[in-house]
């Protein structure tokens, strides 16, 4: 019994010291967490900055088409305006109401003269081509009345207002100026429409093409999102602000000059994706830590598309079929012995 006793003594202790070996070599062991490869449709975005302006292509001249003088201006640049709504009054040209006066004269003339031709004609104390000459002479002081009177000369002040609704991109004239016909007045911008000129940084360039959609809201305020559409992608950086110019046309809902913040989007292409915090960088590059056989395997890798939760990589050496370490991957390094506490 006493001989038992031992024996079994014996081999507790040899258990004990074995069991202390385990776990001193324990130490060595990475507990990790596990997420596998996921193939999946990724979709990128370049965020751009700039102002909305107008569209040089919604811009009309108004023009008014007699000499006069500025009397008053009505609106002011920027400002929205309805169909119909007085821009500018102006007073009539002197030289110009003259002429309008001088051929009322020659109407009046013309048409008593023709009365007094007729009467002779009747006594037979005129021809009948003297009769047609005085006819053509009224007929041509008519023609110029109403051309005149067409011009607008014959009024004194005259309101020129706007021929669609919109809003006043500029005004080319002030107070007391004097114009000649058909000079340009105020440049009106039809409906609402307007472009957003941004800024991409150089190195996003080459993501961005005509035809990306674009979401475009202002930098400040409440303003909502608005969905809008790349035309034009410069060719070169622009020497004043050393980004690359894009042109985005929107349909309206932001006031030319708002600042904005324009997320453009390429079109989806598939990938292979993992949570962001399995991509791990230092200075030999950008990594993730795979398993296989209970190690933990170093795989270079490249980066696209990032969003808040999950990466876009891509590798020679990447094995899609093999999980990646989401935690516990600072902790590794190469061949290192790993244990799951928990794959995703």
């Amino acid at each position: 019994m006493r001989k038992l006793l031992a024996l079994t003594l014996i081999g507790a202790l040899a258990g004990h010291a074995a069991g202390a070996e385990e776990e001193k070599a324990a130490p060595g062991v990475v507990t990790v967490e596990l997420a596998p490869l996921k193939k999946q449709m990724v979709k990128g975005s370049v965020a751009a900055y700039g102002t909305v302006m107008p569209d040089t292509d919604s811009l009309v001249s108004v023009s008014y088409n007699k000499a006069g003088q500025v009397a008053r201006v009505l609106v002011r640049a920027g400002q929205p305006v309805e169909k119909g709504t007085p821009l500018v009054e102006f007073v009539t040209d002197p030289a110009a109401r003259a002429g309008y006066r001088k051929a009322e004269s020659a109407e009046t003339f013309a048409r008593g003269e023709l009365e007094r031709v007729r009467g002779l004609v009747a006594q037979h104390l005129a021809t009948n081509s003297q009769q047609a000459a005085a006819e053509q002479a009224l007929r041509d002081a008519e023609a110029a009345l109403e051309a005149e009177r067409s011009a607008g000369t014959g009024k004194g002040a005259e309101i020129l207002a706007a021929p669609f609704a919109g809003y006043v991109d500029s005004l080319a004239v002030v107070l007391g100026d004097r114009i000649q016909p058909g000079a340009a007045i105020a440049r009106l911008g039809r409906g609402a429409g307007v472009k957003v000129m941004v800024g991409a940084e150089p190195a996003d360039a080459g993501e961005i093409s005509a035809g990306m959609g674009a979401e475009v809201a202002p930098l400040s305020g409440r303003g909502q999102p608005v969905a809008g559409k790349v035309v034009a992608v410069a060719g070169m950086v622009n020497a004043n602000t050393r980004l690359v110019d894009v042109t985005i046309t929107v349909p309206g809902g932001i006031l030319p000059g708002t600042a904005v913040r324009a997320d453009l989007s390429a079109e989806g292409h598939e990938a292979l994706v993992v949570p962001r915090n399995a991509v791990l960088r230092d200075e030999e590059g950008v990594y993730v830590y795979q398993v296989k056989d209970g190690k933990a395997v170093r795989v270079e890798v490249e980066t696209g598309v990032e969003t808040d939760a999950l990466t876009e990589i891509s590798g020679d050496e990447l094995k899609a079929d093999l999980p990646v370490v989401v935690v516990g991957n600072y902790e590794l390094s190469d061949g290192a012995a790993v244990k799951v506490a928990r794959s995703r």
